[in-house]
């Protein structure tokens, strides 16, 4: 398997997981009916999409594992958190309006998505945050 050249990338030092994740992606046959995964949101995308990005870590973002790349000046974001709303009972909260602070800070603010979830959050150091939801 030769190397692929990565576009936008000129003179810019990649780190490995993106050369390893764009020779991998970059090479394989079109498969229209195959879908990928993004680990961050367990959400299911065509897996034809990543042949369309032009960098390993545009691939990497799109399959949930971007946070890790240490490359091209990029903020090593090593802790990255996502958050269910849950009732009393367990039941996991679609549609609820939050805010997600760090002290009078909103870091986040949006409506968890059909299983529950807030938006994902990658900062580079520990943060000790709040959950408002709308209502309480």
């Amino acid at each position: 398997m030769g190397q692929q050249k990565q576009d936008g990338v000129v003179g810019n030092e990649e780190c490995q997981l993106c050369r390893i994740t764009y020779s991998i992606y970059s090479n394989f046959p079109p498969m229209p009916s195959a879908m990928a995964l993004n680990a961050e949101t367990g959400e299911w995308f065509p897996f034809d999409r990543l042949k369309s990005y032009s960098t390993g870590y545009e691939m990497a973002e799109a399959l949930g594992y971007a946070w890790a790349c240490d490359c091209r000046g990029r903020a090593f974001k090593r802790f990255n958190e996502q958050f269910e709303i849950r009732d009393s009972t367990g039941k996991r909260q679609a549609g609820v309006r939050y805010r997600i602070r760090v002290g009078s800070k909103v870091l986040a603010k949006g409506v968890t998505d059909a299983q529950g979830r807030t938006q994902r959050l990658s900062t580079d150091n520990a943060k000790q945050v709040s959950i408002e939801v709308a209502g309480s």
